[in-house]
C-alpha cells in the first residue's frame, strides 16, 4: 500500500476513501494525506486517483500505522451505496473523521459526526446538529438548532432556515429553500430550487416553488 514514511507525513493524517474526487480535495484542504481510493473495480485507477483495491476488500486495506481512517466519497448519483459504504467502514472499525474545509464557517456549538463532510463557504449556526456520513455540499446555510439526520445530502447552496429537520438519507437539490421548524422526513426528495413551506413525508418528492409533491404515473 502506498504510503509517504513516517517522518515525512504523521502516519495520523493518512486516509483511505471509497472514491470521490471532490472529498479526496476536501481530505487534502483539512491537512490529511490520501493514501488511495476503493472502487467497484480498479478499471478507473490513475496517478491521481490510485485505487488500492475494491469495495469489498476495503476491511484488508486497513493496516496499523498506514491507514488511519476513511470517507465515502461517493455522490448524489448513489445515494444508498452511501450508507452500504458507510457500514462497511464501522463492520471493520476504521476511523471515520468529520472534515470541515478551512473556509467553512461552524458555531463552537454545532456538532458534526462521523464521516460527515462540510465544503467550502458553508455556514453552520448555533446548536446545529449533523448526523454520521451526512454531505453538505459548498455553500449550504444551516442555521440555528437545525438537525440533519445520517446520510442526508445538502446539495450547493441549499438553506435550512433554521430549527429544520432533515431526517436520515434525505436529499435537498441545489439552491433548495426550507422555512424555519419544518421537518424533511427521512428519504425524502426536495428538488433543486425548490421552496418547501411545509412538511414533507418520508419518501415523498417535493418540487417547484412552493414545493409540492410530485404525482407518480398513474395518480389522479
Amino acid at each position: 500500500m502506498p504510503a509517504r514514511p513516517q517522518d515525512q507525513e504523521p502516519a495520523a493524517h493518512r486516509l483511505v476513501r471509497s472514491s470521490g474526487r471532490a472529498v479526496a480535495d476536501l481530505a487534502r484542504a483539512c491537512g490529511f494525506t490520501v493514501a488511495g481510493f476503493t472502487d467497484r473495480s480498479l478499471a478507473a485507477s490513475s496517478p491521481r486517483t490510485p485505487i488500492l483495491g475494491t469495495d469489498a476488500e476495503l476491511a484488508a486495506l486497513i493496516r496499523p500505522q498506514q491507514i488511519d481512517g476513511g470517507v465515502v466519497g461517493v455522490g448524489n448519483t448513489a445515494l444508498a451505496r452511501r450508507a452500504q459504504l458507510y457500514d462497511v467502514l464501522v463492520a471493520a472499525g476504521v476511523p471515520q473523521p468529520p472534515l470541515v474545509h478551512p473556509r467553512a464557517v461552524a458555531s463552537p456549538s454545532a456538532e458534526i459526526g462521523a464521516g460527515s463532510v462540510v465544503f467550502a463557504g458553508s455556514v453552520l449556526g448555533s446548536g446545529v446538529r449533523i448526523g454520521a456520513n451526512a454531505v453538505l455540499y459548498s455553500g449550504v446555510v444551516v442555521e440555528h438548532e437545525c438537525a440533519i439526520g445520517d446520510h442526508g445530502y445538502l446539495s450547493p447552496g441549499v438553506v435550512l432556515s433554521g430549527q429544520v429537520t432533515v431526517e436520515a438519507g434525505a436529499f435537498l437539490g441545489a439552491g433548495a429553500v426550507v422555512l424555519p421548524g419544518l421537518r424533511i422526513g427521512a428519504g425524502a426528495v426536495v428538488a433543486a430550487g425548490a421552496v418547501v413551506t411545509a412538511d414533507v413525508a418520508a419518501g415523498q418528492t417535493v418540487m417547484g416553488v412552493p414545493a409540492r409533491a410530485v404525482r407518480s404515473e398513474g395518480s389522479g
